[in-house]
């Protein structure tokens, strides 16, 4: 679980201070702390996995330091230069760089996961983009991955919306409809996009999880087990548990549902939205549509201020109330 620990890690404010670096060495003036105590005030002039290359403040001669001979302090900030110097590489030369084309391209996670992923090679390397991640509905589960490819996909990768909002996205396919999103279906997820988020310009305070029917209830399951990773969860038509209420308080949610749905009661949305602001949720927001079955993809992903409201959310940041 090791990569599941790096994209917690990743959302940390203690991380977030790396955001940014670019591909230039960064002007950085830094006492550096040797390995066994002692200091030295330095300018840090190139970096890599391996060494750094300093000029020393109290006589400006240039050297070179192996990072095993540094603090564990000073190789943890290195090693963040260099994660992050990757990131704005990993559109040309990273491992997902093949997959980044313009379309959705199939591949298989580490695990075993199908999934297809969208992004634009043409993008700058040094910005971070939003990562879109759609849970499909039971009926597209399979091994076939390509079922998943429903209206979400169009909707979030068509022209239109990247020129107003670039982003990722990322369709991952269930194999099987019986578990659903949940258990080793929903932690082979969450490592893919811990990898993903390790290797692409992914930012990482704007990871935005949707679902529909099965995927609505995913997206309810995977925010409330990790209610520190998502900055958006867009459950439609599913249903969460009113016991997960009061970790999912802090989480921005907007919840759709037709009142006449004969597959996913309505009411199953309208328990867990009332056991959530019961505990004193204020992030989240309900819409119920009069006369509407369970087919709510279309009208919902219509929505304009939807996509405003998503696009403008940064995880620890609310900057739009939902209207």
């Amino acid at each position: 679980m090791k990569r599941l620990a790096l994209l917690l890690c990743l959302v940390s404010a203690s991380c977030s201070t790396l955001l940014g670096v670019g591909t230039e060495s960064p002007k950085v003036t830094r006492v550096w702390k040797s390995a066994d105590g002692r200091d030295l005030k330095a300018d840090l002039l190139e970096f890599d996995a391996k060494e750094v290359k300093l000029k020393r403040a109290s006589d400006f001669q240039i050297i070179k330091v192996s990072l095993d001979k540094l603090s564990k302090e000073d190789r943890s900030f290195v090693a963040g230069l260099v994660h992050e110097r990757n990131l704005d590489e990993g559109l040309t030369k990273g491992p997902y760089s093949e997959k980044v084309t313009g379309a959705f391209v199939k591949a298989v996670s580490k695990q075993g996961l199908n999934y297809q992923l969208f992004g634009n090679p043409k993008w700058d390397g040094t910005k971070r983009f939003p990562l879109v991640i759609w849970l499909h509905g039971s009926g597209s589960s399979g091994t076939d991955n390509q079922a998943q490819m429903g209206g979400a996909t169009g909707v979030f990768t068509n022209a239109a919306h990247q020129d107003k909002n670039p982003c990722f996205m990322l369709a991952p396919q269930c194999p099987d409809q019986d578990i659903g999103w949940k258990k080793q279906v929903a932690d082979n997820l969450m490592l893919l996009i811990a990898d993903l988020a390790d290797k692409l310009p992914i930012d990482m305070k704007r990871l935005y999880l949707g679902g529909s029917s099965m995927g609505g209830f995913g997206t309810w399951g995977v925010c409330a087990k990790y209610p520190n990773v998502f900055a958006v969860g867009v459950p439609l038509c599913g249903g969460g548990d009113p016991k997960q209420a009061d970790v999912l308080k802090n989480v921005p949610m907007w919840v759709f549902h037709g009142d006449q749905d004969p597959m996913v009661p309505v009411e199953r949305d309208r328990v867990a939205v009332a056991a959530v602001k019961e505990a004193g949720g204020t992030l989240i927001h309900y819409t119920e549509y009069p006369g509407e079955g369970h087919n709510i993809t279309g009208i919902t992903l219509a929505k304009e201020e939807l996509h405003d409201w998503i696009f403008a959310q940064r995880l620890g940041v609310r900057e739009k109330s939902a209207p």
